[in-house]
């Protein structure tokens, strides 16, 4: 992330909440200041049940949100296949592979590499809801300057 951090995110969410409400409810939360050193799940944990959200615990899948991550277990990647792919019919697409992959690498550019983790409510067909929605796919990420859930649910 470059220069302020709730201008950097407020440039995000007009950017994308626009394109990601088409065929989504999808619900950007953030928070600025000191972060908390603590397991990145109890980190997740406190953030999202500071605004209601179910906390899941051990359960937050952490994702290698590293700059030269590849591969299924990388932020990324599992970033584009949640805004790739109908929340509700998953083999409908949602955002063409490539805006997923414009949409992903902004929002992972929030944070600073060095200290950027990741983590989400969903793997490898695994679902752990933090909301009411019948379908969701979660993600927080976090460093030590900023904290964000980007919360994607059906319409």
């Amino acid at each position: 992330m470059t220069g302020d951090a709730n201008g950097a995110v407020a440039q995000f969410r007009t950017s994308w909440l626009p394109v990601l409400n088409d065929g989504a409810a999808t619900l950007l939360i953030h928070v600025e200041g000191e972060g908390e050193i603590a397991p990145h799940t109890l980190i997740a944990d406190n953030f999202v049940g500071e605004y209601g959200y179910r906390r899941i615990g051990f359960n937050w899948e952490l994702l290698d949100a590293s700059p030269d991550a590849q591969g299924s277990r990388a932020a990324e990647h599992q970033l584009v296949e949640a805004l790739s792919k109908n929340i509700a019919n998953p083999s409908k697409q949602w955002l063409s592979k490539k805006s997923a992959s414009a949409c992903a690498k902004e929002f992972l550019a929030l944070f600073r590499p060095e200290d950027r983790t990741v983590v989400s409510n969903r793997y490898d067909g695994l679902w752990n809801p933090i909301s009411q929605a019948s379908n969701e796919w979660a993600f927080v990420g976090f460093d030590r300057q900023l904290s964000v859930l980007l919360l994607i649910t059906e319409d």
